[in-house]
Protein backbone atom coordinates (compact mmCIF):
# COMPACT_ATOMS: atom_id res chain seq x y z
CA UNK A 1 0.00 0.00 0.00
CA UNK A 2 1.38 3.40 -1.01
CA UNK A 3 1.95 5.98 1.69
CA UNK A 4 0.30 9.39 1.82
CA UNK A 5 2.06 12.68 1.17
CA UNK A 6 1.23 15.65 3.39
CA UNK A 7 2.22 19.23 2.69
CA UNK A 8 2.53 20.98 6.05
CA UNK A 9 2.71 24.73 6.42
CA UNK A 10 4.44 25.10 9.80
CA UNK A 11 3.84 28.83 10.11
CA UNK A 12 6.18 31.83 10.09
CA UNK A 13 8.86 30.57 12.47
CA UNK A 14 7.45 30.59 16.00
CA UNK A 15 6.96 26.91 17.02
CA UNK A 16 3.77 27.94 18.85
CA UNK A 17 2.19 29.18 15.60
CA UNK A 18 1.75 25.73 14.10
CA UNK A 19 -1.85 24.58 13.71
CA UNK A 20 -3.29 21.70 15.73
CA UNK A 21 -3.91 19.68 12.58
CA UNK A 22 -0.37 20.20 11.30
CA UNK A 23 0.95 19.22 14.73
CA UNK A 24 -1.10 16.01 14.77
CA UNK A 25 0.11 14.95 11.33
CA UNK A 26 3.69 15.98 12.08
CA UNK A 27 3.80 13.74 15.13
CA UNK A 28 2.22 10.71 13.48
CA UNK A 29 4.17 10.39 10.20
CA UNK A 30 7.28 8.19 10.13
CA UNK A 31 9.12 10.41 7.61
CA UNK A 32 9.56 14.19 7.67
CA UNK A 33 10.92 15.82 4.50
CA UNK A 34 12.42 19.31 4.62
CA UNK A 35 13.75 21.63 1.91
CA UNK A 36 17.36 22.84 2.14
CA UNK A 37 18.99 25.22 -0.31
CA UNK A 38 22.47 23.70 0.01
CA UNK A 39 23.90 20.38 1.19
CA UNK A 40 24.61 20.45 4.92
CA UNK A 41 22.52 23.56 5.52
CA UNK A 42 20.02 23.65 8.36
CA UNK A 43 16.33 23.94 7.51
CA UNK A 44 14.36 26.67 9.27
CA UNK A 45 11.16 24.70 8.69
CA UNK A 46 12.76 21.77 10.51
CA UNK A 47 13.89 24.06 13.34
CA UNK A 48 10.26 25.15 13.79
CA UNK A 49 9.07 21.55 13.86
CA UNK A 50 11.89 20.10 15.97
CA UNK A 51 10.29 20.65 19.40
CA UNK A 52 7.35 18.53 18.26
CA UNK A 53 9.22 15.61 16.65
CA UNK A 54 9.77 12.10 17.96
CA UNK A 55 13.31 10.72 18.09
CA UNK A 56 12.50 7.75 15.84
CA UNK A 57 11.18 9.82 12.94
CA UNK A 58 13.31 9.85 9.80
CA UNK A 59 14.38 13.30 8.54
CA UNK A 60 14.87 13.55 4.78
CA UNK A 61 16.67 16.61 3.41
CA UNK A 62 15.60 17.59 -0.10
CA UNK A 63 17.79 20.08 -1.93
CA UNK A 64 15.81 23.04 -3.28
CA UNK A 65 18.34 25.59 -4.55
CA UNK A 66 17.49 29.29 -4.36
CA UNK A 67 17.89 29.80 -8.07
CA UNK A 68 15.90 31.43 -10.86
CA UNK A 69 17.40 29.03 -13.41
CA UNK A 70 14.48 26.92 -14.61
CA UNK A 71 16.63 23.93 -15.64
CA UNK A 72 18.38 23.88 -12.26
CA UNK A 73 15.05 24.02 -10.43
CA UNK A 74 13.49 21.36 -12.64
CA UNK A 75 16.32 18.95 -11.85
CA UNK A 76 15.88 19.62 -8.14
CA UNK A 77 12.11 19.03 -8.29
CA UNK A 78 12.57 15.83 -10.29
CA UNK A 79 15.15 14.51 -7.83
CA UNK A 80 13.11 15.45 -4.76
CA UNK A 81 9.91 13.98 -6.20
CA UNK A 82 11.73 10.72 -6.95
CA UNK A 83 13.01 10.47 -3.37
CA UNK A 84 9.55 11.15 -1.97
CA UNK A 85 8.01 8.50 -4.21
CA UNK A 86 10.57 5.95 -3.00
CA UNK A 87 9.44 6.45 0.59
CA UNK A 88 5.77 6.53 -0.36
CA UNK A 89 6.28 3.33 -2.36
CA UNK A 90 7.50 1.64 0.84
CA UNK A 91 4.10 2.38 2.36
CA UNK A 92 5.42 5.22 4.52
CA UNK A 93 3.50 8.45 5.05
CA UNK A 94 5.65 11.54 4.48
CA UNK A 95 5.15 15.13 5.66
CA UNK A 96 6.90 17.78 3.57
CA UNK A 97 7.46 20.90 5.68
CA UNK A 98 7.36 24.45 4.43
CA UNK A 99 7.45 27.79 6.21
CA UNK A 100 4.27 29.82 6.29
CA UNK A 101 1.51 28.36 4.15
CA UNK A 102 2.22 25.56 1.69
CA UNK A 103 0.11 27.18 -1.04
CA UNK A 104 1.83 30.57 -1.10
CA UNK A 105 5.12 31.06 -2.97
CA UNK A 106 6.34 27.67 -1.80
CA UNK A 107 8.60 25.08 -3.44
CA UNK A 108 5.97 22.58 -2.30
CA UNK A 109 3.63 23.75 -5.07
CA UNK A 110 6.09 22.67 -7.76
CA UNK A 111 7.10 19.52 -5.93
CA UNK A 112 3.57 18.25 -5.42
CA UNK A 113 2.82 18.91 -9.09
CA UNK A 114 5.82 16.77 -10.09
CA UNK A 115 4.83 13.97 -7.69
CA UNK A 116 1.34 13.97 -9.20
CA UNK A 117 2.78 13.76 -12.71
CA UNK A 118 5.02 10.81 -11.86
CA UNK A 119 2.35 8.92 -9.93
CA UNK A 120 -1.23 10.25 -10.24
CA UNK A 121 -2.44 7.64 -7.74
CA UNK A 122 -0.52 9.07 -4.80
CA UNK A 123 -2.81 10.49 -2.13
CA UNK A 124 -1.85 14.07 -1.26
CA UNK A 125 -3.20 16.34 1.47
CA UNK A 126 -2.14 19.96 1.91
CA UNK A 127 -2.56 21.44 5.38
CA UNK A 128 -2.55 25.25 5.52
CA UNK A 129 -0.36 27.30 7.82
CA UNK A 130 -0.16 30.85 9.16
CA UNK A 131 1.57 33.12 6.66
CA UNK A 132 4.52 35.31 7.56
CA UNK A 133 2.63 38.50 6.75
CA UNK A 134 -0.39 37.49 8.85
CA UNK A 135 1.98 36.94 11.78
CA UNK A 136 3.73 40.24 11.08
CA UNK A 137 0.45 42.17 11.00
CA UNK A 138 -0.60 40.53 14.26
CA UNK A 139 2.76 41.35 15.83
CA UNK A 140 2.20 45.00 14.89
CA UNK A 141 -1.50 45.02 15.88
CA UNK A 142 -2.04 46.30 12.36
CA UNK A 143 -4.98 45.31 10.11
CA UNK A 144 -3.92 44.02 6.72
CA UNK A 145 -7.09 45.43 5.15
CA UNK A 146 -10.40 46.89 6.29
CA UNK A 147 -13.83 47.22 4.67
CA UNK A 148 -13.57 47.30 0.90
CA UNK A 149 -9.84 48.07 0.79
CA UNK A 150 -7.69 46.08 -1.61
CA UNK A 151 -4.68 44.06 -0.47
CA UNK A 152 -1.83 43.00 -2.75
CA UNK A 153 0.75 40.38 -1.79
CA UNK A 154 3.86 40.93 -3.89
CA UNK A 155 6.93 38.63 -3.97
CA UNK A 156 10.48 39.77 -4.66
CA UNK A 157 10.50 42.26 -7.53
CA UNK A 158 13.56 42.02 -9.76
CA UNK A 159 12.57 45.42 -11.16
CA UNK A 160 11.53 47.60 -8.18
CA UNK A 161 10.09 50.22 -10.54
CA UNK A 162 7.15 47.85 -11.06
CA UNK A 163 6.17 48.65 -7.47
CA UNK A 164 5.58 52.28 -8.44
CA UNK A 165 2.99 51.15 -10.98
CA UNK A 166 1.19 48.94 -8.44
CA UNK A 167 1.04 51.37 -5.52
CA UNK A 168 -1.73 53.66 -6.86
CA UNK A 169 -4.08 50.68 -7.17
CA UNK A 170 -3.81 49.21 -3.66
CA UNK A 171 -4.49 50.72 -0.23
CA UNK A 172 -2.51 47.92 1.36
CA UNK A 173 0.48 45.94 0.15
CA UNK A 174 2.70 43.23 1.55
CA UNK A 175 6.15 43.11 -0.05
CA UNK A 176 7.71 39.73 0.63
CA UNK A 177 11.35 38.62 0.47
CA UNK A 178 12.55 42.21 0.25
CA UNK A 179 16.13 41.69 1.48
CA UNK A 180 17.86 41.61 -1.92
CA UNK A 181 16.17 44.75 -3.24
CA UNK A 182 15.47 46.57 0.02
CA UNK A 183 17.19 49.88 -0.73
CA UNK A 184 15.64 50.13 -4.19
CA UNK A 185 12.17 49.33 -2.88
CA UNK A 186 12.49 51.99 -0.17
CA UNK A 187 13.49 54.51 -2.83
CA UNK A 188 10.34 53.74 -4.84
CA UNK A 189 8.16 53.96 -1.72
CA UNK A 190 9.65 57.36 -0.86
CA UNK A 191 9.15 58.65 -4.39
CA UNK A 192 5.52 57.49 -4.24
CA UNK A 193 4.91 59.10 -0.85
CA UNK A 194 4.14 55.77 0.81
CA UNK A 195 7.29 55.18 2.87
CA UNK A 196 5.96 57.05 5.92
CA UNK A 197 3.01 54.64 6.09
CA UNK A 198 5.10 51.49 5.80
CA UNK A 199 6.66 49.12 8.34
CA UNK A 200 9.69 46.89 7.89
CA UNK A 201 9.69 43.62 9.82
CA UNK A 202 12.36 40.94 9.80
CA UNK A 203 12.44 37.54 11.55
CA UNK A 204 8.99 38.09 13.02
CA UNK A 205 8.66 36.34 16.37
CA UNK A 206 12.19 34.92 16.20
CA UNK A 207 15.55 35.79 17.74
CA UNK A 208 16.94 38.84 15.98
CA UNK A 209 13.52 40.30 15.21
CA UNK A 210 13.58 43.81 13.74
CA UNK A 211 10.56 46.12 13.53
CA UNK A 212 11.10 49.57 12.06
CA UNK A 213 8.78 52.33 10.88
CA UNK A 214 11.80 54.26 9.66
CA UNK A 215 12.57 52.45 6.41
CA UNK A 216 15.41 54.83 5.57
CA UNK A 217 17.25 53.83 8.75
CA UNK A 218 17.42 50.22 7.54
CA UNK A 219 19.02 51.00 4.17
CA UNK A 220 22.63 50.08 3.48
CA UNK A 221 22.36 46.93 5.59
CA UNK A 222 22.25 43.22 4.84
CA UNK A 223 18.84 41.90 5.84
CA UNK A 224 17.59 38.42 6.64
CA UNK A 225 15.74 36.40 4.00
CA UNK A 226 12.68 36.44 6.29
CA UNK A 227 12.00 40.14 5.79
CA UNK A 228 8.93 41.98 4.57
CA UNK A 229 7.46 45.46 4.27
CA UNK A 230 3.81 46.17 5.01
CA UNK A 231 2.60 49.27 3.18
CA UNK A 232 -0.57 51.08 4.26
CA UNK A 233 -2.52 53.91 2.68
CA UNK A 234 -2.69 57.21 4.58
CA UNK A 235 -6.35 56.55 5.44
CA UNK A 236 -5.76 52.92 6.37
CA UNK A 237 -3.20 53.03 9.20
Amino acid sequence: MTGKLYGLGVGPGDPELITLKALRVLQQVPVVAVPVSRHGEDSLALAVAKPHLRSEQEIMNLQMPMSRNRDCLQKAWDSAAGKLLEKLGEGLDVAFLTLGDASLYSSYSYLVEKVGELDPKVEIETIPGITSFAAAAARLNLPLAKGDELLAVVPLLEEPEVLGKLLPHFSNMVLMKVARRYDELVRVLKESGRAENAVFISRCGLDGEIISRDLEAETGRKHDYLSAIIVKGAESK
